[in-house]
Order: C-alpha cells, then sequence, then structure tokens
C-alpha cells in the first residue's frame, strides 16, 4: 500500500513518522517552498505525550519545552477560579503534560523521519479519485498512490473537493499568539495561567528558560497594532502587559479564530481526513494539535494491518466522538470565557470556583485518555 499525506504539520509528521515505524511505504506532501521556525507555542497535554512516548519521543521533547504542573484559570486581577494540577496525570499516564515552542516541534519531528520522504514546495491544485488517487501539484507535476492522507487543514482543498459540502464556523473572535523574551515571576515558571476580562481572555506560559508564549483573544475582527493590543489589556494584572511589551513585532501573529461543524463522515472510498481538515476546533481546550497526534497514532495502526476501508472505518469509530466532543466543548468554552455582561461574568466566575475537584479530574480524564487499539 502506498500512502501520500497531503500537509506536514504536526499530525502529518506524526502519521508519517508512525507509518515508518510500521513499515508503511509513505510520501509527505507540503505546499510551503521551506519549513521555518514560525508560530508560537502549544501545549503538548497528557493525551499527546503518551503518543509520542510510543514513538520513544516523551523525554526529549520534554526536554526541548517546559513540564507543566498546573493549568489555572483566573479572572483578569490573577484572582484563580479554578486549577487543575498535573501531578495527577502525569503519575496516572507516565508523561508530563509539556509547553512547547510549534517550530522546535515540527523541526524535531521533520529531523526523525528515517526516509527522504517530505516533498517540500508541492501545493496540491487538483485531485482525482478512483480505484488508485491522483494529486497533480502547481509545478505540472502528477502523483498516483493508493491510499490519501489529508492533513492539509481546516480549509483543506482535498475536503472540499471529495466530501459533502463542509461549514466553517466563526465565534467572531480574533487571537493573537507571541513569543516573548519576558522574565516571569517565579510562582509561574511551571504554570500555564488563562486570566478572563470582559469579552476578553489572556493566556501565559514558560516554553523556556528564557521564552513565554502568550496568547490574547479578544469579541470582534478589529485590525490593530501592538500598541493597541496593550491598550486592549491595560485592564489586566500588570504581568500581561509586561509579557506583551517584552515581544518584538515580528513574533506577534495574528488569527481571526474559526471551526469546523462536525461533519458526518472523515472518509471516502480510499481518502481520510486528520486532524484539522476533518475535526478543526477552536483554540480554547488547548486540544486542536493534540487530537491530531491522536489520530496520527490510530490511523497508522489500522493502516498497517488492514486495506483502506476497513482501516479508516475502525479509525473513524475509534477518534470521531471524542474529538467532535472537544470541538463542541471547546465552541462553548471560547463563548462562556470571553462573556460582556459583568451580572453573567460574575454568576461565570462564582461557578468556576465552585466546581469540584474531582470533577476537573474526571472531565480531564476523559480528554487525556488514549483508546485501546
Amino acid at each position: 500500500m502506498s500512502v501520500a499525506i497531503v500537509g506536514a504539520g504536526i499530525g502529518g509528521l506524526t502519521t508519517a513518522l508512525f507509518l515508518e515505524k510500521l513499515g508503511v511505504s509513505v510520501q509527505v506532501f507540503e505546499q510551503s517552498p521551506e519549513i521555518k521556525p514560525i508560530g508560537a507555542g502549544i501545549i503538548l497535554a497528557h493525551n499527546a505525550m503518551q503518543v509520542f512516548d510510543k514513538l520513544g519521543f516523551k523525554e526529549s521533547l520534554t526536554d526541548l519545552g517546559n513540564p507543566l504542573t498546573s493549568i489555572n484559570i483566573a479572572t483578569e486581577k490573577l484572582e484563580v477560579l479554578n486549577r487543575i494540577e498535573t501531578l495527577h496525570f502525569d503519575r496516572k499516564y507516565g508523561a508530563n503534560s509539556v509547553a512547547i515552542q510549534r517550530g522546535i516541534l515540527q523541526r524535531f519531528l521533520i529531523d526523525k523521519l528515517q526516509t527522504k520522504c517530505l516533498n517540500l514546495n508541492k501545493k496540491v491544485v487538483d485531485f482525482k479519485t478512483g480505484e488508485r488517487n491522483t494529486i497533480v501539484f502547481s509545478d505540472g507535476d502528477k502523483s498516483v498512490f493508493d491510499v490519501v492522507i489529508a492533513a492539509d487543514g481546516i480549509q483543506s482543498m482535498i475536503r472540499k473537493k471529495t466530501f459533502d459540502r463542509s461549514v466553517i464556523r466563526s465565534p467572531n473572535q480574533v487571537c493573537w499568539r507571541g513569543i516573548s523574551n519576558a522574565k516571569l515571576p517565579m510562582q509561574f515558571d511551571t504554570e500555564l495561567n488563562e486570566l478572563w476580562g470582559k469579552g476578553s481572555r489572556f493566556g501565559f506560559v514558560n516554553i523556556s528558560k528564557n521564552e513565554v508564549y502568550w496568547y490574547a483573544l479578544h469579541n470582534g475582527h478589529d485590525q490593530i497594532e501592538k500598541s493597541d493590543l496593550l491598550a486592549y489589556f491595560q485592564d489586566y494584572d500588570p504581568v500581561v502587559n509586561s509579557v506583551i511589551s517584552a515581544t518584538k513585532a515580528d513574533k506577534i501573529f495574528k488569527s481571526d479564530i474559526y471551526d469546523l461543524k462536525p461533519i458526518s463522515s472523515w472518509f471516502k472510498g480510499n481518502v481520510c481526513l486528520l486532524g484539522d481538515a476533518a475535526h478543526a476546533t477552536t483554540p480554547n481546550m488547548g486540544q486542536g494539535e493534540c487530537q491530531a497526534i491522536e489520530d496520527a497514532y490510530v490511523l497508522s495502526h489500522y493502516i498497517s494491518q488492514y486495506d483502506a476501508a476497513v482501516a479508516f472505518s475502525k479509525y473513524q469509530g475509534v477518534r470521531k466522538a471524542k474529538a467532535d466532543m472537544i470541538v463542541n466543548l471547546s465552541w462553548k468554552f471560547g463563548m462562556m470565557s470571553q462573556i460582556q455582561n459583568p451580572i453573567a461574568r460574575a454568576l461565570r466566575n462564582l461557578s468556576m470556583k465552585a466546581i469540584p475537584a474531582k470533577y476537573n479530574v474526571k472531565q480531564s480524564d476523559k480528554i487525556y485518555q488514549l483508546a485501546e487499539l
């Protein structure tokens, strides 16, 4: 079986690494002419780190990032509303949750590829399905494969070309991400803190000894500069503006927030969707990349054992319900976290404070536990 993966993001590369390990012939096609160390940070939660442990990468990735001890939801003044301690999950799953720079993770995965399977500057412009699949590239080249895995993101050309119409949703929020050289107070060394304000929120976490990954969300789609960003969050705890101020302009990335309304099927014939192409989610639960990494583990396992029809069916049977749950929960979480009405905000904060620790553990376990294959 020859397999093509369209897209060299984290999900596509992780799938390629598993397929190599399982002895499956694979080629990865990426439209960018080079892999640049761009992007901000991501959180490799316990489910993602369990998957990387199966590839033998757990220790290396832990060393390249910053292991976390807690995830905190707080008010804009840093009054903690809800805290999830990670020690229970560290022990249960034998892995930490790790904050890491996305570019470093991507480069690490590329360097671990054993074969010359990564093809850059290969933008897919057409796609034809049949007994075998033909991929047409912008440079005029064509390639034929038994199986095609579309890991080409929320705007997936292959999904649009091959599957029923999908719906991309906007929650009317804009997101800025950055990497700052700020020095956080020692109390925040191993914490992810997300502060909820009026129609906005701000999160920050160390990804190394000298770098802080931060993200800021605000209702609306304003086009603003760094100075305006400082003004947006002037009512937040002083640590927020110190982090923004210590960030170079070329280290700030802006994007509107979207998700993919859950679709009925992730596969058609011998074509399958993976990651954001199948279940793009808003970033509110930090599970976008983690779910793509889980996809990679499950899909590669079944591809190595069954023909495409059976493999894709089993993959969807294992993964779809969980991924759809996270898409829907993340959407609701994003709406709740950026409430503007002061009375509704006060009630929300009281509710967050009242959540028992046992409930946090139970709900987090649903996300972190991998399926048994």
